[in-house]
């Protein structure tokens, strides 16, 4: 009879403690309004064509109380950038229910790069203000792959512990990964993201089998 107890692994997988913990806080669901705001501003003028004055005027409040609240473009920026990072992990879990195998990974891997692809501010800032990318690549991209590592090769270890995956060195596995959605969400392949991925990943991460 199969045992309906989970395993360490299993707890690493479903409940995501290090992910959570290795992102900036979200912010509280009070400023909602105000990213909302930000994120229709941004898609509509472009980040770099945004002011605080302008997204005082779609939420009709004073520029004043939008600089109280989330403060300047730049920190609306992050802020928005923290919300949807944990709105993206509270989808996680579903994907990541065990088994954690290499197609898991895929789907993983391919759903963050069309999550992204298809935020309406990333969207915009891609197609109208790339100038906006090498600036973020320079300064901060190192910081944002070291966290993301740092959160993520613990989830891989237990899976490869459990047998899911291939034993590899966790570390260097997920800094492929994190670089590979990066640079899939700046340069998407011409073939259907999961076919490309799977072309590697799962012959890369599947585990060898023994007699």
């Amino acid at each position: 009879m199969k045992s309906n107890r989970r395993t360490a692994a299993d707890a690493v997988v479903l409940d995501l403690p290090s992910l959570v913990a290795g992102i900036p806080a979200p912010p509280d669901p009070s400023l909602d309004p105000y990213l909302d705001a930000a994120a229709r501003c941004f898609a509509r003028h472009g980040v770099s064509r945004c002011s605080v004055q302008d997204i005082a005027a779609d939420l009709k409040v004073s520029r004043a109380t939008v600089y109280r609240q989330i403060g300047n473009v730049d920190a609306a920026v992050r802020l928005l950038l923290a919300r949807e990072l944990h709105r993206l992990l509270s989808e996680m879990p579903a994907v990541l229910a065990p088994p954690l195998g290499p197609q898991t990974i895929v789907d993983l891997v391919a759903g963050i790069v069309t999550f992204a692809r298809r935020h309406p501010v990333l969207e915009k800032v891609l197609r109208d203000e790339p100038e906006l990318i090498g600036p973020f690549l320079v300064t901060d991209l190192d910081e944002l792959i070291g966290r993301v590592v740092g959160a993520v090769a613990p989830l891989l270890s237990a899976a490869m512990d459990a047998g899911w995956l291939a034993r590899r060195d966790p570390d260097v596995v997920a800094d492929w990964l994190v670089r590979l959605a990066i640079s899939l969400v700046l340069a998407p392949p011409a073939r259907p993201l999961a076919d490309h991925l799977g072309e590697l990943l799962v012959p890369a991460l599947t585990p060898e089998v023994t007699s």
